[in-house]
């Protein structure tokens, strides 16, 4: 079993440990990959993580794994990223304990880990989670009312698609927005809901249909925005509608494109101006770069991170670490992709230990 362990990644190797947890015993390696701290990105334990669905229910290994899982999705200040990795391994794991657990998260105090608890609910279709799902609609916080919303239109029971058109008709705008965007995801009752809601008279709730159907992505949807834009009575709908037809007019600013020259970049220039730093012309910046991403505010340092994980060194690498463990959710969520990209391009990632943290 160490033998195997010692062998260079590849895919013989990944397939081979997931055939002897499936089929022999993977005790001794399970606990070898779990005791090993594998910090920042918790590679070793996601990788035990995906042998569950396949293992035998008895393998004694399978307590200490979920353990290690839980630990991760329930480590508040991580990113959600990572911690949503945890979740959806509990999820791909097929134990039927995993429902309940979710269920208990929904209580949590952490409106960090109940947007993860609920998306996890309805990834596995918890009817049981209903009622539970509905009482969180009235959190204070966005991101949990968005999920909350998403999960009842996954679990896509007469109940659960009830308490999301209630939701559309009768909630404030932020959580007729969640329900419209969520409704979006079903193409039966979810598609009817949009294209009635586009019909009545209220106009909060025909705005919110706007933000539903720009999620659609079809034809028919694209045309209901386009009558919308030209015959709704209200500006605020047909404003709303003509900017996400603007919107679907450009190129998805997801997809890379190339990156302006840094001593071309208005912001760096600006920012450089500031600090008394010059952007030198031609060459990568890093140095310059660096202090945006250190000392820049959120957009800044958003905006410095495509540069600096090109051309990657030991103090890039410990400014990301800050930045992964740091206060800004924005960046810190930006931080743990980059650093994952950086180790998938087969960066060795130092410990975060190396820097102070972890």
């Amino acid at each position: 079993d160490a033998t195997l362990l010692a062998i260079s990644d590849w895919d013989g190797k990944t397939v081979s440990l997931r055939y002897l947890a499936a089929r022999g015993d993977a005790a001794a390696v399970a606990d070898i990959l779990l005791k090993e701290s594998d910090l920042p990105l918790h590679n070793r334990v996601f990788t035990v993580g995906r042998w569950l669905r396949d293992a035998p229910k008895e393998a004694t290994w399978r307590n200490k794994a979920f353990a290690s899982l839980l630990a991760i999705l329930q480590a508040d200040g991580q990113p959600l990223g990572l911690r949503g990795q945890a979740m959806a391994a509990f999820v791909t794991s097929g134990d039927p304990g995993t429902a309940t657990l979710f269920r208990q998260l929904l209580s949590s105090r952490s409106f960090e880990l109940i947007p993860l608890a609920a998306l996890g609910s309805g990834a596995l279709k918890d009817v049981k989670a209903i009622d539970a799902l509905e009482e969180l609609m009235q959190a204070p916080v966005g991101a949990v009312r968005r999920a909350v919303c998403i999960a009842l239109v996954a679990i896509g029971t007469e109940k659960s698609l009830e308490g999301v058109a209630r939701a559309l008709l009768q909630g404030d705008e932020e959580l007729r927005r969640a329900a419209a965007e969520a409704l979006a995801n079903d193409p039966i009752e979810g598609h009817a809901m949009l294209k009635e809601g586009a019909t009545l008279d209220d106009i909060m709730l025909r705005r919110a249909v706007v933000h539903g159907l720009s999620r659609v992505g079809q034809p028919w949807a694209i045309e209901m925005l386009q009558h919308l834009q030209v015959e709704d009575d209200q500006w605020a709908v047909r404003n709303l509608a003509s900017q996400y037809l603007e919107q679907m007019q450009n190129i998805d600013p997801r997809v890379p494109h190339p990156l302006t020259s840094p001593s071309e970049a208005p912001w760096l220039i600006e920012f450089a101006g500031k600090q008394k730093m010059g952007v030198p012309r031609g060459g990568p910046a890093t140095e310059v770069l660096l202090s945006a991403f250190k000392l820049g505010d959120t957009e800044e340092r958003l905006a410095a991170l495509p540069y600096l994980k090109r051309v990657v060194n030991e103090g890039i690498i410990g400014a990301l670490y800050h930045a992964m463990y740091g206060e800004d959710p924005e960046v810190r969520e930006a931080a743990f992709y980059a650093i994952d990209e950086i180790g998938a391009d087969g960066f060795k990632l130092p410990h975060p230990n190396q820097f102070g943290l972890g």
